[in-house]
């Protein structure tokens, strides 16, 4: 059927990278499922496909309710009260997509490419690159009150970037909040790959019968919260470090809009790090990796959102559904000819 109507969708850089990553953990799925006469695990259905449509129908709200086409809505209506804040949820929705992201990799579904842990590997690299293993070393420093610290820092990085994210939000242009957004997303999508790539369980379950030193710490409250991030975590996801790659990201784009927060937040950020080693979550390698991700995922982001900051996607509709729903906006094509028609 010829096409007389269209509606162009403004796709955010953020949304297109999330569902690059759904697109493509997706279709290794199936891949995967196909060769080994599997079918789809409950994270392609539950997570997968509904995210993905979830972000195209986020889209199309956002067209209809706060999009301003050539027929432009009225200034005066019943959606002006809801613009405002659904542009604040379009906004945050990218926190929402990154743990869609994380977790559509629960399970054994960092194995669809590499099917066995590659621990010893990292094993390997670590002792080939610096001749130790670095939460073994650690060992000699570990005292309660160290470890307490340790564990708040590593659950600091729940809190690390929704703190910088409103700062942002409150005190800066908003092109600078969706900057760290396209930051986050393309961190996340490059890291989460690690993930499938170098599939690991760290060194907390693979050198353990080598550590002499348990970490105890008497503060009950952050044992709970470890407990709490132990619980919350996938399987596999220790190269790279997105601890360390995250809270990275976050602290170059705090550098970027306020010098005087990113030296408050230098402390918290660098005990981070250092807690991914001493409490045995990740190999040194892991946070090289990090460190090396992080800027290149900056520098990536920044020059994807000048370029490509909003993606128009045309989406052709059927030439019926204008005639029943005739405040869809109609194709150059169709005006013209109407044009015509009243002019003869």
């Amino acid at each position: 059927m010829i096409s007389r109507s269209r509606l162009t969708l403004p796709v955010r850089l953020e949304d297109a990278v999330a569902l690059a990553f759904f697109l493509i953990t997706l279709l290794l799925r199936i891949l995967s499922r196909g060769l080994v006469r599997q079918n789809l695990s409950p994270a392609d259905v539950l997570i997968i496909i509904p995210a993905v449509a979830l972000l195209l129908a986020k889209e199309l709200v956002h067209y209809f309710v706060a999009g301003k086409t050539e027929r432009a809505v009225s200034t005066q209506g019943p959606l002006d009260f809801v613009r405002p804040y659904w542009e604040i949820v379009r906004d945050w929705f990218p926190f929402l997509v990154i743990l869609l992201m994380y977790y559509s990799l629960w399970g054994d579904a960092t194995l669809l490419l590499v099917t066995t842990d590659r621990d010893q590997a990292l094993v390997a690299i670590d002792q080939r690159l610096f001749g130790f293993q670095a939460s073994l070393v650690l060992q000699r420093i570990v005292s309660p009150w160290l470890t307490a610290w340790m564990e708040f820092a590593y659950f600091y990085h729940i809190v690390n970037i929704p703190l910088v994210a409103c700062f942002l939000y409150l005190c800066r242009d908003r092109a600078r909040f969706r900057e760290m957004m396209s930051g986050l997303m393309v961190v996340s999508f490059l890291g989460l790959l690690g993930y499938l790539l170098v599939p690991a369980i760290g060194p907390m379950y693979t050198l353990r019968n080598q550590y002499t030193v348990p970490l105890r710490q008497s503060l009950g409250l952050f044992n709970r919260e470890v407990d709490f991030m132990d619980f919350a975590r996938i399987r596999r996801d220790v190269f790279p470090s997105m601890h360390v790659a995250i809270s990275f990201v976050v602290w170059l784009y705090t550098y970027r809009n306020s010098k005087r927060l990113f030296w408050i937040l230098s402390p918290l950020i660098l005990s981070l790090w250092f807690s991914t080693i001493y409490l045995r979550y990740h190999y040194l390698v892991d946070v090289l990796a990090g460190l090396i991700l992080a800027p290149l995922s900056f520098l990536l982001a920044n020059w994807l959102f000048r370029r490509f900051g909003e993606i128009p996607v045309p989406l052709p509709l059927p030439a019926s559904w204008t005639e029943r729903l005739p405040w869809l906006p109609k194709s150059r094509e169709a005006e013209a000819g109407e044009k015509v028609e009243e002019e003869q």
